[in-house]
Order: C-alpha cells, then sequence, then structure tokens
C-alpha cells in the first residue's frame, strides 16, 4: 500500500469516528461548534510549534472557498445526524460527494476513469437511492416541518464536494496543508456559531459541562482527520483520493451497530454497495 493510500486509509477511520461521536450528543449543533473550537486550538498549537508557510495568492482565494464550504458542511451536517441514521447518512454524503466530485475532476480536471471506475460510480448511485427509502424500524428523527422535508444528507454530499475540490486546488496552487487547514477552519468556525439558535451561550456551556470529553474527542480525531487527508490529497488527484477516503463508508456503517441504530437489510446492504463502488473508483 501507498503511503497517500495509507493517510487516507487512516483519515477514514477517524473522519467515521468523530462522526459517530457527533451522532450520540443531544445538541449537535453546540456539540460541533465547541468540538470544532477544540479543534481550531490544535491546529494553532501546531502551526505555532512547526509553522506552515502558506503562499500568497492563489491558495488563499481557494482556501476562502474551502472554508466557505467547511462552514456549510458542518452545519448540514449537524443536521443530517439530526435527520437520519448514522450509517444512513454518512453513505448519502459520502457517497453523493463522491459522484460530485469525480464528475467535476473528470470532465473539467483532466482525470480519466476505466471501465471498473464507472462500474464503480454506478454501485455508489444505485446504493445511496436505495438507502434514501426509510427503514421499517426507522424512528422519527429529531427535526419536524418543513425543515425535517429537506434531505440534508444530499445537500451536505454538495458542500463535501465543494471543499474536496476547493482543498485539492489549494495544495495545487502551493498551499501546505496545516496552514490551509487553519484557514479553512478560521472561516467556517462562525457558521457553527450561528447554526446555534436561542440562547447560544447557555448552549455551549450545557455542553461543555456534561459532554466536553466527548467534544475533545471529537475536536482532535476531526483535527487529525482533516490534515492527514489533505497530505494525501497532496500527493494524489481528487477523484482517487475521496474514493479512498470515502472507505469510511464501511467504518460508519460498524459504528451504526454500535449505536444499535435500526438500518434495515436492504439499508445495510445499499451502505456495502456504496462502500464496494468508492473501492471500485479507487482502482
Amino acid at each position: 500500500m501507498n503511503s497517500s493510500a495509507l493517510l487516507l486509509l487512516t483519515s477514514a477511520f477517524l473522519h467515521a469516528s468523530w462522526n459517530a461521536i457527533a451522532k450520540t450528543t443531544k445538541d449537535k449543533e453546540a456539540f460541533l461548534f465547541v468540538a470544532m473550537t477544540v479543534s481550531n486550538l490544535v491546529i494553532a498549537i501546531s502551526l505555532i510549534l512547526f509553522p506552515d508557510e502558506f503562499s500568497a495568492g492563489n491558495p488563499v482565494g481557494w482556501a476562502i472557498l474551502s472554508g466557505l464550504s467547511e462552514g456549510a458542511y458542518f452545519v448540514t451536517l449537524a443536521w443530517s445526524l439530526k435527520q437520519s441514521q448514522l450509517g444512513k447518512a454518512y453513505s448519502i454524503m459520502r457517497g453523493g460527494a463522491m459522484i460530485f466530485v469525480w464528475i467535476i475532476s473528470t470532465v473539467f480536471m483532466g482525470e480519466t476513469a476505466s471501465a471498473l471506475q464507472a462500474l464503480g460510480a454506478v454501485f455508489v448511485l444505485g446504493g445511496i437511492v436505495v438507502l434514501s427509502f426509510p427503514s421499517l424500524g426507522e424512528r422519527n428523527g429529531e427535526t419536524s416541518g418543513w425543515f425535517a422535508k429537506v434531505p440534508w444528507a444530499w445537500v451536505c454530499a454538495l458542500f463535501i464536494g465543494g471543499y474536496h475540490l476547493s482543498y485539492h486546488q489549494a495544495l495545487h496552487h502551493g498551499a501546505e496543508p496545516k496552514s490551509l487547514f487553519a484557514v479553512a477552519m478560521v472561516i467556517s468556525w462562525p457558521f457553527l456559531w450561528f447554526a446555534i439558535t436561542g440562547e447560544r451561550v447557555s448552549r455551549v456551556k450545557h455542553v461543555v459541562r456534561t459532554e466536553s470529553v466527548k467534544a475533545i474527542a471529537a475536536g482532535i480525531a476531526a483535527n487529525m482527520s482533516f490534515v492527514i487527508f489533505l497530505y494525501g490529497l497532496k500527493v494524489s488527484v481528487p477523484g482517487f483520493a475521496i474514493s479512498l477516503r470515502n472507505a469510511s463508508i464501511f467504518f460508519a456503517v460498524l459504528f451504526s451497530f454500535f449505536l444499535k441504530e435500526s438500518l434495515s437489510r436492504i439499508q445495510i446492504v445499499g451502505a456495502l454497495v456504496v462502500g464496494t463502488g468508492a473501492v471500485l473508483l479507487s482502482l
């Protein structure tokens, strides 16, 4: 296994892990705000101890776009996890983003797709369509009204694709992974604050009092997953990177079992089909 593949698989496990932690929390918007605050502190300390150069010019614009996409991703992630089970939401988010990135990277960025990779794309699409159907034993989500009718996992997938492509372009134009992630996080952080409705300060304080250990674990795992992912992305191409990173779908389904979520058999098959498609796309 080459170094980029190992980095991306490690990132995949860490990413599914912090999403699983977030799923177990009661106030997901406030929790993600606290967790990403921890992540910001970690990356700040890392840059102080091990400085990373950041070139002026094109990387800055792409870094800003990455941050805007990240901010929208974090907010829609919280809403997706409130609406659906981890295994279902995660598979749709990551699988949908993968198709979006592959279309953009092959049409506009010069990547080529083999017949096997095209078959992988079909697997992914078929799997996420199956996952979109409700499970017979699925409990109602934490949302209601018009808000519950929006397919937030699909919306989130677009923003995942957006930050993936933006990160790749920033790295291509000379950005370094740690400083790039730091810029993106500074821009994305306010999104989470404004996503918290009502008494923001009291909600955040409640998370700090009751779920601080989870927030620290999620923040560190998120930081590591993104930075490792950027190092892997730097030495690979976008379509391959997001495909292998989406091995996290398998991990998410496994965590879904540990969380005792009621995915139907057909939805489990759908998640596994998405994961299989991700593997085919990485070949």
